[in-house]
């Protein structure tokens, strides 16, 4: 009886032809690890960072299935038989977590920067793959679906006095330096390419990994995500031979500019973009004092002066909420939400900036030359400030007290720039959120603040140069080095271009070939040229403080 009951409900969701009737099978999750936490919140803060970490933005749904989110148990089961060769036995135990942490995603054992008295919820799924399972009553459907989320890329490994990174540790709101969504999309694309064809031994094997599913949720695998999935698979297969029309990374580096393209549909039908740009993903220490974000500043808070000088009386509610909706705006590239969703959700966004207020990277973790750094702090303020800010007196705890929102040319990479085309900013001036981004075309980059730029490398807006020291010295920018689980060098601060023997990266690294389009590490030798060896260690000293 149970058996042609289950034969009834598969042919019933096949006959529906699944979600390919709108609105006839749909479903939406809450994070899991969101709805568990977001109930300890004590004040608004508290609320950011449990939504940094943990929100889902609505992007867990049968709608973003078919545009950046994964039925979690169906792609883990096709990646663990990737892992181990399409052995089912062995993907049936396969470590999840270490796959994951192969493309650069976060599975630590705790937070550094967890708020004080607040429960830290259990790390179920790696940090920044958002995990949330709906099941509906009638129709009987549903899945466990995963989408990427903010701490994907803004969060880092926590780092040792000898640049050793501790991957049990995490720190929310630093650059994950080691985020490879390029080879996590590929990787992905070909398991299920390779392995989905067999359904019967990847259902086996998604049992092995999770044993407790719902029946709902097998058959609505089985008869309709499965085939939906292999043939969204097959048909980019045969177009193009990929998961995305562009790269989507470098490690560290992202490429929303062509995430974005994508889902205005600016890219045509069957063409593969071959000049892509990536950008270092930045701390977000001092980004509330900005006008303007992005490393080039397109997207301006709409109806203000963006190019004004920023003071700590300046960022008001008002200011936070004008950033909250960009931020907002990042989903619909990054998660795949409409725009519709993503402006539902601007309140999580201003939670967000809430806990940016009070947000502060790891300390530098190596020792310092307090006497050097001090000198350092004077040629600071009398050579980067006007662009970058200026910081109070503390060598203890610089902190902003303003912030120039300064935009130019200092004679970096021109790519991005000459790609930010105007065809894109009328698309999203045009959009839901006209009223909240004033999109632009720019011809240079806006400086950026450098709180926690210890913890920031590669350097420059395209991760081009690996440390600060180099930075310093244009003439020594080496033309090809590797990111991705990397070491600190924390004498130059930037990746360790020489570890250990011994040294395994914790993630797949990536080669960064300063010939490469739009990886030039060229640029900014203004500043520079005018201090001597001693002046450029001073000034390197008191940016590890920053």
């Amino acid at each position: 009886m149970k058996r042609t009951l289950l034969i009834g409900l598969a042919a019933l969701i096949v006959g529906a032809g699944t979600a390919l009737r709108p609105g006839a099978f749909d479903f939406a999750a809450p994070s899991t690890a969101f709805a568990r936490a977001l109930p300890t919140a004590r004040d608004a803060s508290d609320e950011g960072i449990i939504t940094f970490a943990f929100g889902d933005w609505g992007a867990l749904s049968s709608d973003t299935l078919r545009t950046s989110a994964s039925p979690w148990k169906l792609a883990n089961a096709a990646l663990a038989l990737q892992a181990h060769d399409g052995d089912a036995e062995a993907a049936g135990v396969a470590d999840i977590a270490g796959i994951y942490r192969s493309f650069g995603f976060h599975s630590p054992t705790s937070i550094g920067n967890w708020p004080a008295g607040l429960e830290e919820p259990p790390l179920l799924s790696p940090l920044g793959q958002n995990v949330g399972t709906a099941l509906n009553t009638w129709p009987p459907v549903g899945a466990t679906v995963a989408n990427i989320g903010c701490a994907s890329c803004h969060s880092s490994v926590m780092y040792l006095p000898d640049g050793s990174p501790d991957t049990t540790r995490t720190w929310l709101g630093m650059p994950n330096g080691s985020i490879n969504l390029e080879a996590y999309t590929q990787t992905l694309f070909t398991a299920v390419r390779d392995y989905a064809g067999d359904a019967g031994k990847l259902m086996s094997v998604m049992d092995s990994l999770y044993p407790q599913t719902d029946w709902r949720e097998r058959l609505t695998l089985r008869y309709a995500i499965l085939p939906e999935f292999q043939q969204a698979i097959a048909e980019r297969d045969a177009e193009f031979g990929r998961l995305l029309p562009f790269r989507a990374s470098l490690a560290g580096a992202t490429n929303g500019l062509d995430s974005l393209q994508n889902r205005l549909g600016l890219i045509p039908e069957g063409v593969v973009l071959t000049e892509s740009i990536f950008n270092s993903v930045p701390d977000l220490g001092g980004r509330l004092w900005r006008t303007k974000l992005l490393n080039s500043g397109t997207y301006a808070i709409a109806g203000i002066d963006h190019s004004v000088a920023i003071e700590a009386a300046d960022i008001t509610d008002a200011h936070r909420r004008g950033l909250a909706g960009i931020i907002a705006y990042f989903t619909v590239p990054s998660m795949g939400v409409t725009e519709a969703v993503a402006e539902a959700h601007i309140d999580d966004a201003t939670a967000i900036t809430a806990w940016m207020q009070d947000y502060a990277p790891q300390p530098f973790p190596g020792e310092i030359d307090m006497a050097l750094a001090a000198t350092g702090q004077q040629i600071y303020a009398a050579g980067c400030a006007e662009c970058h800010g200026s910081y109070d007196d503390s060598l203890t705890n610089p902190e902003l007290t303003s912030f120039p929102n300064w935009e130019g040319d200092i004679g970096t990479d021109p790519q991005r720039a000459r790609l930010l085309t105007q065809t894109i900013a009328d698309a999203v001036n045009g959009g839901t959120f006209g009223p909240y981004i004033n999109a632009r075309t720019v011809t240079g980059y806006t400086a950026p603040p450098l709180t926690g730029i210890w913890a920031s490398a590669p350097y420059f807006h395209n991760g081009a140069v690996p440390t600060l020291w180099h930075m310093m010295r244009p003439e020594t920018r080496p033309a090809v080095f590797e990111v991705g689980g990397h070491r600190l060098d924390l004498a130059r601060v930037g990746i360790d271009l020489s570890p250990p023997a011994d040294y395994v990266p914790w993630s797949i690294p990536a080669e960064v070939d300063t010939a490469a389009f739009g990886l030039s590490a060229g640029g900014h030798e203004v500043g520079f040229d005018v201090l001597g060896e001693a002046e450029k260690d001073a000034l390197l000293e008191y940016l590890k403080l920053l």
